[in-house]
């Protein structure tokens, strides 16, 4: 995990700037695990909908080890709830990350890109 060393502007309140901080790193990890490609959402078990195995590999999940990723839409209308374990979503968010860098514009450009970070942060956090 890459870990920065970041300062509170000048004439910030703590409290205020901490809270947005953690909005940013939160809302690019929720918006990396949204970009994590699911199985043909029509042939998973009740168990993977549901979330209490790994979507991808059917390992079981407890509450420490699941990544939840969202609400998402499933067969018939039907919301599904489905999570992962470590290894398929560090090795999914990697696979997305190569992908997304040499499609999206500002990745291209060297510009801030809160999907690259996440995707990267994902893939990191899962290697480990």
């Amino acid at each position: 995990m890459e870990h920065r060393v970041l300062r509170m502007p000048q004439g910030a309140h703590a409290d205020c700037w901490a809270g947005k901080l953690m909005t940013t790193v939160e809302g690019a990890g929720a918006a990396a695990l949204a970009l994590l490609p699911l199985p043909n959402v029509s042939t998973l078990s009740g168990l993977q909908t549901e979330g209490t195995i790994c979507v991808w590999c059917g390992a079981s999940l407890v509450p420490y080890t699941a990544r939840d990723l969202g609400i998402r839409p499933g067969p018939n209308g039907v919301t599904i709830f489905p999570r992962g374990c470590g290894t398929c979503v560090g090795a999914k968010a990697a696979d997305v990350y190569k992908i997304h860098v040499s499609a999206c514009g500002s990745c291209l450009r060297n510009r801030p890109c809160p999907e690259r970070t996440g995707l990267r942060r994902l893939a990191s956090e899962g290697a480990s």
